[in-house]
């Protein structure tokens, strides 16, 4: 059994870690841990033991079915598509452009386009309005979601939530980290750089 599976189990069965259960199966006091992770920390080390892959698969499925893509964020989320950009444009050998204004964005896509929205919670601003001008163009749309919400009335087919919950909902949007994004987008990444080394592997056989 791996040490996470042994980490996730302890944890199940109420305890912090496997130190504190070696205590209790010894029968000795336990002693709780002085200093806490911070709930931040703790959602993203959940998030990532339970990491669905297949989230990669179905989101290069549908990239893959354009040769344009316009990545859209707003804030913080601009930043990261940026990143996400910077990665593609070197990877993949598709036209990849950036925007975080609703104008020029609709200036950039057209039928052929894969239009992909990086939000954490889409609630910072109404995407209504830019959604109904891109589909209009023909462009097919993907919106990324960090936080997890059934209640949002977005008519768009491609939502893809990463997690299955929330930051503190003290912050206001943009103050919440975009940490999540960045795991998610090096894994695609990763698993498009692999499919680049094991192509070239097969050209060279």
């Amino acid at each position: 059994m791996s040490p996470s599976k042994v980490s996730k189990l302890v944890r199940k069965l109420g305890f912090e870690n496997f130190k504190q259960y070696k205590l209790f199966f010894g029968g000795q006091q336990i002693i709780s841990e002085d200093k806490k992770n911070s709930s931040e920390l703790e959602r993203l080390k959940n998030y990532i033991e339970n990491f669905d892959p297949t989230l990669i698969d179905n989101f290069l499925t549908i990239f893959k079915k354009y040769n344009r893509i316009v990545l859209f964020g707003l804030g913080p989320s601009f930043i990261c598509v940026e990143y996400f950009a910077y990665k593609l444009t070197l990877l993949s050998g598709k036209n990849i452009f950036v925007a975080q204004e609703e104008t020029y964005a609709q200036h950039l896509v057209d039928e052929e386009t894969l239009f992909i929205v990086f939000s954490v919670t889409g609630k910072y601003t109404s995407f209504e309005n830019l959604f109904n001008a891109v589909k209009s163009s023909g462009s097919e749309i993907l919106l990324i979601l960090e936080e997890y919400d059934n209640s949002l009335a977005l008519s768009i087919d491609n939502i893809f939530y990463l997690t299955k919950s929330n930051q503190n909902e003290n912050l206001l949007p943009f103050e919440k980290t975009r940490t999540v994004f960045f795991i998610f987008i090096e894994e695609v990444i990763a698993k498009l750089m692999s499919e680049r080394d094991t192509n070239n592997l097969g050209s060279i056989k």
